[in-house]
């Protein structure tokens, strides 16, 4: 068995904490999502998941990019996806602007 050093468990907690926070920060940088504009809809992966929270509140899929526990999509009102089951209805560039992406404004 190898002998632990301090320092490798210092960069192990260190990098923990930081993997940790950045899910957080990401998502109230983000921000709420916005009438007629591209959102971002978590939501847990049993029951339909994220393509039957936008359909339960009424909002359009957009994009041809598929995950497991989230969807982008277009709403009238962001709130009714909170509302049927999302677990986070983000902003969709404010996300991309995170990601380093740049484009032009639609």
């Amino acid at each position: 068995m190898k002998n632990v050093r301090l320092g490798d468990t210092v960069l192990l907690v260190v990098t923990l904490c930081l993997t940790a926070l950045t899910v957080p920060v990401t998502l109230l940088m983000a921000g709420p999502a916005k009438v007629g504009r591209p959102a971002l809809v978590v939501a847990a992966p049993w029951g339909g998941g994220a393509a039957a929270v936008i359909a339960d509140a009424g909002g359009q899929e957009v994009g041809p990019y598929i995950a497991p526990m989230a969807r982008f999509a277009v709403f009238t009102a962001p709130d009714r996806a909170v509302q049927a089951g999302a677990w986070a209805v983000l902003d969709a560039d404010a996300l991309l602007t995170l990601c380093g992406f740049e484009r032009e404004p639609v």
